[in-house]
């Protein structure tokens, strides 16, 4: 396994995701924009599960699209279909879709507030009618605190990882941080391996009061927040997860003192 293998692995759920997020749209969308895509996760996924469904998948980086495209990915997936990776950056792909989405916080390497703006009026465009975004971000108490977060895995071999979350650095007057990955991989046999920084990134840590803000300037109307992990407490039905039930949060009551929100607009 690589860093992408491990990235996928560690930290996204994207079967669980699609159900969440075709239950949030409330529609019937067909055609899925990820922007930011990394190796593509959640697009293969949609392709898989998702009856006639499209993705285009759009990443600036080449390296993991090349990941999607080229079916280099964890044991037992298949090649998908229908997934159309598009290496440029965000703000500059036009094509149409029913639901468009930026996850894994990765917006955030948009530091400025007119350049987050900028991308979000080319997200609006780029939405059919009823169409809806969706962006994660997280806070609460310790949002701008340094540290590590550790948690296990076990491979697809059965191999023992240990994935590492670093808040490096943090800032609540500028909104900066840096955030690193780690991990640690222990096979059955053979010696440990260490892959340190595999990952590291620079965001800037936008509020939910100001995307929605940013949002709105933007040119959509309607706003929802939605707990990032709502699908753990929902029901599970086949079909791509179409008796999933979704419900926006009124206030952050429910979140606790860490949280991870899904951020939606309508348009």
């Amino acid at each position: 396994m690589d860093r992408f293998d491990l990235y996928e692995l560690c930290t996204q759920t994207p079967a669980l995701d699609v159900a969440l997020l075709r239950a949030i749209h409330g529609g019937a969308p067909r055609v899925l924009g990820e922007d930011f895509a990394g190796t593509a996760a959640l697009s293969r996924e949609w392709v898989r599960t998702v009856r006639g469904g499209r993705a285009i998948a759009v990443d600036r980086d080449p390296e993991p699209l090349a990941r999607a495209r080229d079916a280099v990915r964890l044991k037992g997936t298949a090649r998908p279909r229908g997934v159309e990776c598009v290496v440029a950056d965000v703000r500059r792909v036009a094509r149409k879709v029913d639901l468009l989405v930026a996850l894994n916080f990765s917006w955030c390497m948009l530091h400025e507030r007119r350049d987050l703006v900028a991308y979000l009026k080319r997200a609006r465009r780029r939405l059919t009618r009823g169409g809806c975004f969706v962006a994660d971000v997280y806070g609460g108490d310790g949002a701008f605190m340094r540290g590590k977060l550790r948690e296990q895995r076990r491979g697809p071999d059965g191999e023992r990882i240990v994935y590492e979350f670093e808040q490096r650095e943090a800032d609540a007057l500028t909104g900066r941080v840096v955030d690193a990955l780690h991990f640690e991989i222990t096979p059955r046999r053979g010696r440990r391996v260490r892959l340190r920084d595999a990952f590291v990134y620079d965001w800037r840590l936008w509020s939910v009061p100001e995307l929605r803000d940013a949002l709105h300037d933007a040119g959509f109307e309607k706003s929802e927040v939605h707990s990032r992990f709502e699908h753990a407490r929902s029901g599970s039905g086949g079909g791509g997860g179409a008796s999933v039930h979704v419900r926006p949060l009124a206030t952050s009551q429910k979140l606790g003192r860490s949280w991870c929100v899904f951020v939606v607009r309508r348009r």
